[in-house]
């Protein structure tokens, strides 16, 4: 009776694989960045012009008025609580971790020496804070976002790793 093994994928397109994961996760990494950015600005632009407060007065009369469906209900209260809340915070926190983001993700593509380690721990620390965030809110993006760093940190360190051997055998 001959046995037989799953087929293993060859070591050349595993490694493609992992470069081209490593690849598409920096450059998700750009992108939430640049979407943060953006995102601090228009939340500063909207501080101006108080569009804030009518938001609030919005999300409020329909939270009066709409109970029936609980996910609508959710995200009403959600985008409420946020139009109530402090915003000095999460337009300086969105333009910081936008601009951290964005700066790993250049500083990768760029393959600066420095990049590969200053970005495992720049990751590192956005995965402790979100850890806290979490455990002090309890969203579910939070865990999203820092599995997703995870991921991002552990494809860095394979690509890091590999630059480093590459280098050795050159």
């Amino acid at each position: 009776m001959i046995a037989s093994r799953a087929p293993r994928l060859p070591v050349g397109r595993l490694a493609r694989w992992l470069h081209g994961s490593y690849l598409f996760g920096i450059t998700m990494q750009a992108l939430i960045g640049g979407a943060q950015l953006i995102a601090a600005i228009v939340l500063q632009i909207a501080l101006q012009t108080d569009e804030m407060t009518e938001l609030a007065h919005w999300t409020s009369r329909m939270l009066a008025s709409q109970r029936a469906d609980p996910l609508a209900a959710a995200l009403l209260r959600s985008v409420h609580d946020f139009t109530v809340h402090p915003h000095t915070f999460w337009s300086v926190y969105l333009f910081g971790h936008g601009l951290l983001n964005l700066g790993v993700a250049v500083a990768l593509f760029a393959q600066k020496r420095w990049a590969h380690p200053v970005s495992i721990v720049v990751l590192s620390l956005f995965i402790l804070y979100q850890m806290s965030d979490f455990f002090l809110t309890g969203a579910p993006v939070l865990i999203v976002l820092s599995a997703f760093d995870l991921i991002v940190i552990l494809l860095v360190w394979r690509e890091w790793l590999e630059l480093r051997q590459r280098r050795t055998d050159g």
